[in-house]
Parts: C-alpha cells; sequence; structure tokens
C-alpha cells in the first residue's frame, strides 16, 4: 500500500501510548481512524483532541478481552467508514505494575487479566477481522504490537508480560504463514518496541474488578522494578515509534524494533546466539 490518504485504520489501546501515537500519525498521513480503548474518559479526551484539530476519528468504548466488544467494534467501523485497511491489535498491559511478582506468586487472578488483554486481545481481533479483509480483497494490513519482551529471554518481574509477548510474536508469525496460503493482499507486522515513554507501568488502573485489587511484589524485585520504571521514564517518545511503523508499512520487514538501545540488541542476540549454541551440542 503506498497510498494512505482516506484509508481506514482501526487501533486498540489508541487513548493513550503507542496506540494514541500511532492514530494520530494515521490521522496526519490523511487516514480515518477508529480509536479503541478500554479508559472511557482518556478515549473521549483522545477523540476530542482529534476532531478539534479536523482529524476524522470515531472512539469505540471496548474490553479487547471479550469477543463481542471486538465485534461491536467491527460493525460500527464497518457502519461508519464502510470498511477497513489496517488493524492495529495495540492494547496491552501488565508491565512492572503494582502486581508484579514471581510467577509462582502471581495470583491465577493476574494470568487471566493479563492473556485476557494481551493474548485474546489479539486473537479476537484476528477472528473477528481477519475475514473481513479476506472479504474486501484489496491490499491492508494487521500489526501486533509484540514488544522487544517478545523477542528476548523474559526478565525478573517480567515473567507473565513477557510469556503473553513471546506469544503474540509467534502468533503472528503464524498469521502470516496461514495467511500466506490464501492472499498475498494482507500483511502482517510484528511491532516490537522496547522502553517507550508511557503509562505501561500503571496498567493497573484498567484492571476490571472481577480480577480483585492485587499488591503482591516480591521484596526482592523492588529494585528490579525500580529499574524498570527507571527505563521507561528514560525511555523514546511514543510518537517515534509510530513514525517506525509508518516507514515499515511500505517496506518489507516483518519484526519492527522501534529503538537501537544497545542494551536491547544485547538481550536479543545473547537468547538467539545461546538457542544456537545449545543446538551445536
Amino acid at each position: 500500500m503506498n497510498e494512505f490518504k482516506d484509508k481506514v485504520a482501526v487501533v486498540t489501546g489508541a487513548a493513550s501510548g503507542i496506540g494514541k501515537a500511532i492514530a494520530e500519525k494515521f490521522c496526519q498521513e490523511g487516514m480515518k481512524v477508529v480509536l479503541s480503548d478500554i479508559e472511557k474518559d482518556l478515549l473521549s479526551q483522545t477523540e476530542e483532541e482529534l476532531k478539534e484539530v479536523g482529524f476524522d476519528v470515531i472512539g469505540v468504548l471496548t474490553d479487547v478481552s471479550k469477543i463481542d466488544d471486538i465485534r461491536n467494534l467491527a460493525q460500527i467501523t464497518l457502519d461508519t467508514f464502510g470498511v477497513v485497511h489496517v488493524l492495529v491489535n495495540n492494547a496491552g498491559v501488565g508491565f512492572a505494575g503494582e502486581s508484579t511478582t514471581t510467577l509462582w506468586e502471581s495470583l491465577p487472578s493476574q494470568w487471566q487479566w493479563v492473556f485476557g488483554v494481551n493474548i485474546w486481545g489479539v486473537i479476537h481481533g484476528i477472528h473477528v477481522f481477519t475475514p473481513i479483509l479476506l472479504k474486501q480483497n484489496f491490499d491492508c494490513y494487521i500489526i501486533n504490537t509484540c514488544s522487544i519482551a517478545g523477542l528476548i529471554s523474559p526478565q525478573p518481574g517480567a515473567g507473565i508480560y513477557s510469556i503473553t509477548k513471546h506469544a503474540v510474536l509467534a502468533l503472528s508469525e503464524s498469521l502470516q504463514s496461514d495467511l500466506a496460503l490464501v492472499t498475498n493482499k494482507i500483511k502482517v507486522l510484528a511491532l516490537c518496541p522496547g522502553f517507550i515513554n508511557t503509562k505501561i507501568t500503571e496498567s493497573e488502573r484498567n484492571r476490571p474488578k472481577e480480577f480483585g485489587d492485587i499488591k503482591t511484589t516480591n521484596p526482592e524485585l523492588e529494585q528490579t522494578m525500580k529499574n524498570f520504571h527507571q527505563l521507561i521514564a528514560n525511555g523514546i517518545a511514543p510518537n517515534i515509534v509510530a513514525e517506525e511503523l509508518f516507514r515499515a508499512l511500505t517496506g518489507e520487514k516483518f519484526y519492527i524494533p522501534t529503538d537501537s538501545h544497545l542494551l536491547i540488541r544485547g538481550f536479543v542476540k545473547r537468547r538467539m546466539e545461546a538457542i544456537i549454541k545449545d543446538f551445536k551440542k
């Protein structure tokens, strides 16, 4: 796809952070954008901000962990704009928050919440939107936010989040393979941001009540969490992620790392080298 003006994009987790930056970039390129998020007030605020400067957007309150919400999101998109050209499965939670602890100390409700958003949210998006894209039969994209956490060995305290992002990366690779059997019209991209200055560590503000108010941080992880928070605070701006993603839309990349942080590159290299080393034994 080389022309983006008047194309339609759906972005989940679009009220803040990376999702908002992607939505803004798409708008600046002349696209029409459906903003999806679970945070009602912030979603309304973002929608109004973009409308005030003349962008063609609508906000749809959505819990991506619920497939009926995704079906509603798709229907509103089609009712409003008639087509979908880009789906960005971006919504994500559960990194370095107040309930961070070791895997064996993590309550089932923590697993359920993070898996529900980070994995099932993407599964629901693919299940509902892919048939629509196939039926349309023109060039389009499915973009999944996998995080750099999907490429490196999980770090202490980031286990559940990392597990979900490894799963989303494998899901994206599998989707690409499956789609290649039936079409060359749908391109899959794995967006892999590193340390980005967002509120991802505060995502528990949106934890549904049924999962409880969990604060179970292991004291041994306190310094690790502080380090993560500092890395996030010093991370690159979300708009840089959006710019890197947009450049990739007209390129040949599948994996889209959005920063060249030497620490991150070292972690990726170390994991890959360890895998190859053990194959040689």
